[in-house]
């Protein structure tokens, strides 16, 4: 049987894509089809005293202007599907009386063109009143502070607060050689797709029956929300995603204008659709990331870590978004990332402040603990004079103690020293080391940062998610159907959004039904047709849980496959092979039918069919994790900077990885490098600043700069196999993988290169006027 899981195999969309035939939500139209556009609050923090859309609605095209009095009594506020024990930060479609954040949706108006309803905006006369505010978390925790939810007396602006602890934290520290405390601020940045936003909703008046299009990765989610809010059975919704131009989790949430849009389409009789415009998703797409976190770790002299304790403050915006404060919580899980430390204590709290919401974003809360984790352990090294890799080797969870719980998860399997050990030799063969030395010699800054990672992949188990407090479940359920001529349709929840799931998930069905790839249809995106997903694409979850599901479904067929030939060949179905289509006894090719044969008998010969073997061919399986699968790695970036501008350019970039089972090399690459250069522009560019007061202090591009092909460096890479145990086929995750431990390599390769000048780096973004103000403050210190 040929192995298709782990070719290089070109990925089926890419035709599509490249020349320009894919249909995202712009290129949709129905009939009669009418145009939204919304009006945002321009106040971090007002109330709303009166609206007037009169000279909007007398404009010629003008079909409708919905505010907040115009909801239905009875609209749900917008949910929240992970609580961890929270205040309620309830927003609806449309903001009713106060808005809370520069950007929230005030009204919707839709006309015959988008033009004319950009037009008609400007026509709507809205009486604010503002009202006080705040732009920082830190400052949201002073005594004095304004209250964003003062209206609901709460007495402060804490939404929530986790607290997790094991082991004995107070003695380990008192007992302890050496102790680094260390604070350090993340920036907030946004998942900034190629495609922005856009729904399309379509009301059925004769049945009452709501058909939505939406770029979103939680299709069922999305429907079962969208009915939960708008008080209607999920049956009579049917939600569709069409291409999508990128999520990177910000469309992983479900937002306030799909249920607008939904209720204007309702209110005017006609489809309506709205497309966000790229200025316009700067405030009204999810916000992520942005923490305060102070970290101290204590250690024995030789270098063992024996405790490590976090106090992290998450900037959560105006409310706790369709995700809860999920992202902090997994910040502080991970705060031991992949070493032996026998104590830990984590203290995280969720404040509201008057900004766009906080929600998801490659990595969730990892790319943050990494970064807070790793810088800590050089600056431990850095205490104790001992070689980073080194006091990283001493720590590690050794193979053999795997699998082993850490503060909250249990991580799987791997051979961590292995992995940092090989990229090191990367490292060498290239000559860094004494490259570094050579051109330090000429007067130029050239440093190298390393750091090591695991990701939390193949999210799971439900019922584990369901304890925690998420409101979805951890399973996926494939539907793999041979049709009678011998093609194969494979129906699956995940969303197709560039990550190339679709091939992946066709080559673990060709695999295991013994077809070729090319037979496989892969249906997603439409809740009428595949089948439900547990918690969307996300999470690093597709080709491990997904896959596995599909797995799963296709060995189900398959055996009913190799009945119905045997009885054609009069072979014991055992004896049996199917490769490319063709099904055979084993060491007698000749004697074959195809995948054809045995369709067109399950579906049209039923005189073929072996005695009591019932018509059709297809299956339905789920498959529940019964535990989290944990890829790893190791960055080693090598930098310069210019310390006349500030200027950071790459000059190698080492990454050496474990993701388990790779079913598509080309693809996990192409997720890697795109997830590096997301990292480097956290650790480089982006940033989404607001004054004190929550205004804005971005727009447009010239503001949020994002990584270029030419700020990126060529990555070398290299795999590395350990299967996860918790996984039918060893799969792990890898979506996430490379945002998660490239800022803390980047900065540490920043800091490593102005070694000279005593700079610590505790900040992100490191900008050219960051380096600058640094280097201009401290006298270089003689090598």
């Amino acid at each position: 049987m040929p192995a298709w899981v782990g070719r290089r195999m070109p990925r089926r969309e890419d035709a599509e894509l490249l020349t320009g035939r894919g249909r995202f939500i712009g290129d949709l139209g129905r009939s009669g089809m009418v145009h939204a556009v919304f009006l945002r609050s321009p106040y971090p923090h007002a109330r709303i005293v009166s609206i007037d859309a009169s000279r909007a609605l007398a404009m010629p095209g003008v079909r409708a202007v919905l505010t907040g009095a115009d909801l239905p009594e009875d609209l749900g506020a917008q949910p929240n599907t992970h609580l961890f024990g929270e205040r309620e930060t309830p927003y609806f479609a449309l903001a009713r009386e106060r808005a809370r954040y520069a950007g929230e949706p005030v009204a919707v108006i839709v006309a015959d063109s988008q033009y004319l309803a950009e037009d008609a905006r400007d026509e709507v006369i809205v009486d604010w009143e503002p009202l006080p505010s705040v732009g920082d978390a830190d400052r949201a925790l002073a005594d004095d502070a304004p209250l964003v939810y003062g209206d609901r007396d709460w007495p402060d602006n804490v939404a929530a607060t986790f607290e997790q602890e094991m082991g004995d934290v107070d003695s380990a520290f008192d007992e302890a050689d050496v102790v680094v405390t260390e604070r350090y601020r993340i920036q907030r940045q946004f998942g900034c797709s190629l495609e922005t936003r856009g729904v399309l909703a379509e009301w059925d008046e004769n049945v009452d029956e709501l058909t939505l299009w939406t770029s979103s990765q939680i299709v069922h989610i999305a429907r079962d929300l969208l009915a939960a809010v708008l008080g209607l059975p999920e049956h009579r919704i049917r939600v569709l995603v069409p291409r999508i131009g990128g999520g990177f989790g910000a469309k992983f949430h479900f937002y306030p204008e799909e249920t607008a849009v939904a209720l204007a389409a309702r209110a005017t009789g006609r489809p309506v659709r709205w497309v966000e415009d790229r200025m316009e998703s700067f405030l009204a797409t999810v916000h992520a990331r942005e923490q305060r976190v102070e970290i101290s770790m204590a250690a024995r002299e030789d270098g063992t870590i024996t405790a490590v304790k976090g106090d992290l403050v998450g900037d959560m915006g105006a409310a706790l978004h369709t995700v809860g404060y999920g992202p902090l919580w997994l910040t502080a899980v991970m705060i031991t990332n992949v070493y032996e430390i026998p104590n830990a204590r984590v203290r995280a709290r969720a404040v509201v402040t008057n900004k766009t919401p906080l929600g998801s974003f490659r990595g969730w809360g990892q790319p943050q603990a990494n970064f807070v984790v790793e810088r800590t352990v050089d600056r431990l090294a850095r205490e104790l004079g001992m070689d980073r890799a080194d006091l990283r080797r001493r720590n590690f969870i050794p193979p053999e103690r795997l699998p082993r719980k850490s503060l909250h998860h249990t991580l799987d399997s791997g051979d961590y020293p292995r992995c940092l050990d090989r990229a090191l030799e990367l490292l060498d063969e290239r000559g860094w080391r004494e490259r570094q030395h050579e051109l330090r010699d000429e007067g130029r800054h050239v440093g190298i940062g390393i750091s090591f990672y695991t990701e939390n992949s193949a999210l799971g188990p439900s019922r584990m998610l369901n304890q925690g407090g998420v409101q979805q479940g951890g399973y996926d359920i494939a539907r793999v159907r041979v049709e009678p001529g011998g093609e194969v349709t494979l129906y699956t929840g995940l969303c197709e959004m560039g990550q190339g799931v679709t091939n992946a998930l066709s080559q673990v069905c060709a695999d295991n039904l013994g077809v070729h790839p090319e037979k496989i249809k892969v249906v997603t995106g439409d809740t009428s047709q595949v089948p439900y997903t547990g918690y969307g694409t996300g999470a690093s979850r597709g080709a491990a849980v997904g896959g596995a599901a599909v797995m799963r479904a296709s060995r189900k067929v398959r055996e009913k496959v190799m009945r119905i030939a045997g009885h054609m060949l009069e072979a014991n179905p055992d004896d049996l092979e199917a490769e490319d289509g063709m099904i055979f006894v084993r060491g007698t090719p000749t004697a074959a039918v195809t995948m054809g044969d045995v369709g067109r008998a399950a579906y049209l010969r039923a005189i073929e069919l072996p005695e009591g073997e019932d018509p059709g061919l297809e299956a339905i399986e789920a498959f529940d994790p019964p535990q989290f699968a944990w890829p790893y790695g190791a960055n080693i970036a090598v930098v310069e900077v210019d310390v006349d501008t500030g200027e950071v350019s790459f000059l190698d970039y080492i990454y050496v990885h474990d993701c388990g089972t790779i079913v598509n090399p080309m693809i996990v690459e192409g997720q890697i490098m795109g997830a590096v250069a997301q990292g480097i522009g956290a650790a480089l560019f982006e940033s989404l600043p607001y004054d004190e007061e929550g205004q804005p202090l971005f727009g447009t591009f010239m503001e949020y700069v994002l990584p270029t092909a030419a700020e990126l460096p060529r990555l070398v890479m290299e795999h590395q196999h350990t299967p996860s145990p918790n996984i039918p086929g060893g799969m792990k995750g890898v979506g996430e993988a490379g945002t998660i431990g490239s800022p803390a390599a980047v900065v540490a390769a920043i800091e490593d290169a102005l070694a000279p000048y005593g700079v610590r780096i505790n900040e992100t973004p490191v900008t050219p006027s960051a380096i600058l103000a640094m280097v201009g403050e401290r006298e270089v210190t003689p090598a």
